[in-house]
């Protein structure tokens, strides 16, 4: 008898606006107009979905149909439907990781808001110990910067301990050429901060943007990477600091030569990603969008979740071959068990 499939994965970014402008956003340059071709995302949110449409689309799911929401952005606590949004999952029995730049938890209503629902873990972004690294490539016009995102983590942490709850608190960190030598530096000033997890993460530019040559990491930096994170796991053997499955991917992604073939992918099987106009897609990258045929282009618009991701729909999967840095950070996503249940298997087939 075939194994029952668990409910799905979700990496929604669920809003087109942001408090920062970081120069590597996968949203594109704030300034930037707002691109037309299909599956292009943009800061200026002129269409996305509202918050009702989304309510109803929540409302169709459960935890047999989606097991686990990332929410993503743009920045999802700058905008008050959020909070809804986060109540109708946890109401409907689906775990939530909310992806942030960790200015909005230096407020206390927000940290009381996140630990009252349950939010099973909060993912923030830093990049640098050093004030002036990480200001300098994620550009916040408010003048707050490193200095805000740590108080956030600070306040979040405090709320967290103070109410004894289980949520767990990491931090994401862009992996660059300015940062990955960093990086023993990074993880060791997080693990004093108290989070439990620090996933670096490497940067991802297409080979015409302006900032690849500066920023990308490739088989130059492999034996970086791997130095640097050796030293910090013996310096803190009690951060977690991402799953051997994805370290390994990374690694992949920074061998000279082509990428494998990756067999059975859980992008449009196990992981959907879902933009802030409703459309979805098998998977972020880029290249996997842009060679999704016409006749598989879905949205979550007048659509149950029961339709969207039906085991027809999920067996379709096939072989993919445009396995990239553009992707890979995905291979953390579905292995989230480790975080949130340190001694769960793992959600979906990583190696």
């Amino acid at each position: 008898m075939r194994e029952r499939q668990q409910g799905v994965t979700l990496l929604w970014a669920l809003r087109s606006p942001c408090n920062l402008q970081c120069q590597y956003c996968y949203f594109g340059a704030q300034e930037m107009p707002a691109p037309t071709h299909e599956g292009a995302l943009s800061h200026r949110g002129n269409r996305d979905v509202t918050l009702g449409a989304l309510l109803a689309f929540i409302r169709t799911c459960s935890s047999t149909i989606v097991r686990r929401v990332f929410l993503a952005g743009g920045e999802p606590l700058v905008w008050l439907g959020t909070r809804q949004i986060i109540t109708a999952l946890k109401a409907v029995g689906c775990e939530v990781i909310v992806c942030t730049n960790g200015l909005p938890l230096q407020r206390d209503d927000v940290c009381r808001f996140l630990l009252e629902q349950d939010v099973d873990a909060v993912s923030i972004s830093l990049d640098s110990a050093d004030p002036e690294t990480n200001d300098h490539w994620r550009k916040d016009r408010s003048g707050q910067g490193w200095q805000g995102v740590v108080a956030g983590i600070q306040n979040l942490i405090r709320w967290r301990n103070e109410e004894q709850a289980p949520m767990r608190i990491g931090v994401y960190s862009v992996l660059t050429q300015h940062t990955l030598p960093q990086l023993v530096q990074t993880g060791t000033f997080v693990a004093e901060l108290g989070a439990d997890y620090f996933i670096p993460q490497p940067v991802s530019l297409t080979v015409d943007h302006p900032l690849h040559a500066e920023l990308c990491i490739d088989h130059r930096h492999s034996q970086m990477f791997a130095d640097q994170l050796d030293s910090l796991r013996r310096a803190h053997p009690g951060l977690y600091v991402g799953h051997p499955g994805y370290l390994a991917s990374v690694q992949r992604t920074l061998q000279p030569g082509p990428l494998p073939l990756i067999r059975q992918c859980f992008g449009g099987r196990d992981l959907f990603f879902i933009e802030p106009d409703g459309s979805i897609w098998d998977c972020p990258s880029t290249a996997k969008i842009q060679h999704t045929p016409p006749d598989q282009r879905r949205s979550i618009l007048h659509a149950s979740a029961e339709e969207v991701f039906s085991a027809q729909w999920r067996c379709r999967n096939t072989d993919c071959s445009l396995f990239s840095q553009d992707c890979v950070n995905m291979w953390q996503l579905m292995a989230f068990d480790t975080i949130l249940q340190p001694e769960g298997r793992l959600h979906a087939q990583l190696l």
